[in-house]
């Protein structure tokens, strides 16, 4: 699908020189509706546009501007017109444009061919997508229902990466977050209560979620108001919220979001991955039209530390993780025995977290995910 993964620097607003680039999978497609990912490959701020062949906007783009790698979905109705159609996805970055093409096919161009090759050539199996190198993510597994979106935002006069998460438009949860953490980025303020839906996700593929979940359940963020006064509307998206028990959401866990934010600020960045685990449901809870929103059976972090210290870690960096099953705990404050190494987390919920970090440290990653985080002094001290 694309050719090379794009890199960035641990500071999370800084970012390589990149030359202005559009790919995708695929640019012709059947008459049916679909979607696909566009990357965006990008240094500094982008705009993206579409240029249709003719009035008909049978298309549109999730986003149309934003800076720095990244993709972005387009989406298209079903073309019952007699002949093909299409479009011009067009790139303005660093001065220049960059056009890619898209075609749809007309309904008739899917009829069998009447006399098929009996031995046709196979197809090459297409190339899996390449997402951003950002320290922060695990390997992104789109399907049919599981995007990858992620948000920009502004701090400082600078444009940086809020946060990356894969939207299950099935379940209507996020199966995790992740999102680079420090004082810079953590900024001050206060919380907004500005609950909306997603501005990257079609809203009938997300819950409405203004007054909350019928059932008992708490919206729990997976990335803390707190964790982001620098942008804190955009943890209000109904994208980042899950129907958490209250006896877990406002004791132990929210102790453990307090810990972490202590973590970071004691990093130059610690990279987050924040999720749940639908496996071993409580079953459902209900949005404000009544569509049925699955509740996790689980909650899990995965912590990578950084700092530029020749004696710190393994290269600089330490790792930790932790798994809370969905229920009430008796005590509030997360201990080293609640802790696991990151191979571990793995095991227990399927994922390979800090993919990038092996490109980048390819002699030192296995030891950092495998090492105990009880053994190591910075996250008890």
């Amino acid at each position: 699908m694309l050719s090379a993964a794009v890199m960035f620097f641990a500071a999370s607003c800084e970012q390589s020189d990149i030359a202005p680039a559009l790919k995708m999978q695929q640019t012709t497609v059947p008459y049916t509706a679909g979607r696909q990912s566009v990357s965006v490959e990008a240094s500094g701020n982008w705009v993206l546009a579409l240029y249709f062949q003719d009035d008909d906007q049978w298309a549109s783009l999730s986003a149309e501007s934003g800076s720095g790698s990244r993709n972005v979905v387009l989406e298209y109705g079903e073309n019952h017109s007699e002949k093909e159609r299409k479009v011009n996805i067009v790139l303005t970055a660093s001065g220049t444009d960059v056009v890619l093409g898209f075609t749809q096919l007309p309904e008739n161009s899917a009829e069998p061919d009447p006399d098929p090759d009996p031995d046709p050539d196979p197809e090459p199996d297409p190339e899996p997508a390449v997402f951003p190198g950002w320290l922060e993510l695990p390997t992104v597994k789109e399907t049919e229902d599981c995007h990858f979106y992620s948000h920009d935002m502004r701090v400082a006069g600078r444009t940086c990466r809020n946060y990356s998460f894969l939207w299950d438009r099935d379940n209507l949860v996020s199966h995790w977050v992740a999102y680079p953490l420090n004082s810079f980025l953590i900024g001050s303020g206060s919380r907004t209560d500005d609950w909306d839906y997603d501005p990257l996700v079609p809203r009938d593929e997300q819950p409405t979620l203004f007054h909350g979940y019928d059932g008992g359940y708490d919206r729990g963020h997976q990335l803390p108001s707190a964790d982001r006064y620098t942008d804190n509307p955009s943890t209000f998206y109904f994208t980042n919220m899950t129907p958490q028990l209250g006896s877990l959401n406002q004791n132990i866990w929210r102790e453990f979001e307090e810990k972490v934010r202590e973590w970071a600020r004691a990093c130059d960045t610690l990279y987050v991955v924040t999720g749940c685990v639908l496996e071993g449901s409580r079953g459902k809870a209900y949005d404000n039209s009544g569509k049925a929103v699955t509740v996790p059976g689980g909650y899990y972090k995965a912590l990578l530390c950084y700092k530029n210290s020749p004696s710190f870690g393994d290269g600089g960096y330490v790792a930790a993780g932790f798994y809370f099953e969905h229920r009430g705990y008796s005590q509030t404050n997360v201990t080293s025995d609640m802790s696991m190494s990151i191979d571990e987390l793995e095991e227990k919920t399927g994922l390979d977290f800090f993919v990038n970090l092996k490109k980048q440290l390819p002699t030192l990653s296995d030891r950092i995910e495998a090492k105990d985080p009880e053994t190591v002094n910075f996250w008890w001290n």
